[in-house]
């Protein structure tokens, strides 16, 4: 009974904060999934008590996922690929089979020439070839448009692998990110115990992993299923040098953006919390100066999003990385 009227009171308190500022909290958790909550409050005008309520409701509503997110390389990934579907007959079949792939970190429904769009994160060569031979041979498929990623510049929900050698990661490291995929803002205490060391051990261990882009602690908005998801996929073409382009493109601030190699010179996704604000970022970019040409689709319903999963990290990180 106390906890039923606890949560009761914590979803009144939730309630009496303004839509906008609701927004700001769980924005402010994107970046940084254990961000304090007394500083998210003060940024953004609201109590602390206030701002966990917005967080707890989120959380057991399924609108917000806070997770550890693993950089790629450490799973053994090192080839990434955006791929667009041309389907004949119903796509629910097709979809079904991407989503089922490994391989596959985002499928969504898309409105335009190709029916599903869909990312893709795979090991050494031939494992991309092979991926593409997969998808080819699912019933229905009947073209693909690839287009390969040379390199990741923005990517709010993963992190980048920034030391200058490859981080070696042993059993406690492992063991404190699995602690934190259970449960991402555990105390440090909390951390200590699951992976056998002080709480200030575990803090300087947290810190070395997250400072070296190994790991990134988010607030991931849960866009499965949604019917609106308020994010559009954006194909690139550069009409000045890529690397001229590229700043431009990041001032921005989208919320995934990768130089590219084949239809585009860039991929991108942006995304917002109306459709007034996604029109005005629209705008903006299409205001770019030295962009050639802009290819855009509504993605209709995200059917799998998923970044930076820990489960292959105990295979990869025996390997050495």
């Amino acid at each position: 009974m106390y906890l039923q009227e606890t949560w009761v009171l914590g979803e009144s308190v939730a309630g009496s904060v303004s839509e906008q500022s609701r927004r700001r909290v769980l924005q402010a958790l994107r970046d940084d999934g254990r961000a304090s909550f007394a500083q998210i409050a003060k940024s953004v005008g609201v109590l602390r008590h206030q701002v966990a309520a917005i967080v707890q409701s989120a959380v057991a509503d399924d609108e917000l996922h806070l997770t550890v997110s693993v950089s790629p390389d450490l799973l053994g990934l090192e080839r990434f690929a955006y791929i667009q579907i041309a389907v004949v007959g119903p796509v629910q079949p097709v979809r079904d089979e991407l989503i089922s792939m490994t391989e596959t970190t985002f499928v969504a429904d898309i409105a335009g020439q190709y029916s599903i769009d869909a990312e893709v994160r795979v090991g050494p060569d031939p494992h991309l070839r092979q991926t593409l031979d997969t998808i080819l041979q699912i019933p229905g498929v009947s073209d693909l448009r690839t287009t390969h990623y040379e390199s990741i510049e923005v990517n709010r929900f993963s992190p980048f692998h920034i030391a200058k050698a490859p981080l070696t990661v042993d059993e406690v490291d492992r063991s404190l990110i699995m602690h934190l995929r259970k449960d991402a803002r555990a105390s440090y205490r909390e951390l200590g115990e699951a992976s056998g060391l002080s709480p200030s051990g575990a803090r300087l261990r947290f810190i070395r992993l997250v400072r070296s882009g190994t790991i990134k602690v988010v607030g991931i908005p849960v866009r499965v299923g949604q019917p609106e998801s308020l994010t559009l996929g954006l194909g690139i073409r550069a009409g000045v040098p890529v690397n001229e382009l590229l700043p431009r493109l990041k001032a921005l601030e989208p919320e995934f953006l990768a130089v590219a190699i084949g239809a585009y010179d860039f991929i991108a996704t942006i995304s917002a919390d109306s459709t007034h604000d996604l029109l005005v970022t629209l705008e903006r970019l299409r205001g770019t100066q030295g962009l050639a040409e802009v290819d855009c689709w509504a993605n209709l319903k995200i059917a799998k999003e998923q970044y930076g999963g820990s489960d292959g990290l105990s295979s990869a990180s025996s390997r050495g990385l």
